[in-house]
């Protein structure tokens, strides 16, 4: 019996794209389950605006590395949705308005992570309507090219 050798080659695997569509599922499981005894709570739109961050910069990563999508977007949704190609963009204009809408808040340091006075005091009336938010992000991951699609 002749001895045999075989070499494998090595071979790169990026799993980035796949993991951060992954979270952005979880992210929006974790919005659709969510309970508060609060009135008004800025969990909601946090969990969401995160679940569409992370689903575009999943599509980025697919041809960019993690820390030029981190520098190029940080938590910028509306640059992040303006650079994906023309065939992953599925929203509407009336859908894109709202996501610049929640932008203007999301983008900001701690974006809602905490609310201020200001948005307690007027019962978030500057937050996007909740229910059509949780429509978009729901269009953005489940018509991610990544869906379904394994490593």
């Amino acid at each position: 019996m002749t001895n045999l050798v075989l070499t494998a080659e090595t071979a790169h695997i990026n799993l980035s794209p796949h993991l951060f569509h992954l979270y952005a599922c979880e992210y929006l499981h974790c919005e659709s389950t969510f309970q508060s005894e609060a009135r008004y709570s800025p969990v909601p739109y946090f969990l969401l605006c995160r679940a569409m961050e992370l689903e575009f910069k999943a599509q980025h990563l697919e041809s960019k590395s993690r820390d030029a999508v981190k520098k190029e977007y940080g938590h910028n949704l509306k640059k992040s949705y303006d650079d994906l190609p023309t065939q992953n963009k599925t929203l509407d204009p009336a859908e894109y308005e709202v996501l610049v809408r929640a932008n203007k808040i999301y983008d900001k340091p701690k974006g809602f992570e905490y609310v201020s006075i200001g948005d307690a005091v007027t019962a978030l009336r500057d937050f996007p309507d909740l229910g059509v938010l949780r429509d978009i992000a729901t269009k953005v991951v489940k018509s991610s090219p990544l869906e379904g699609r394994e490593p």
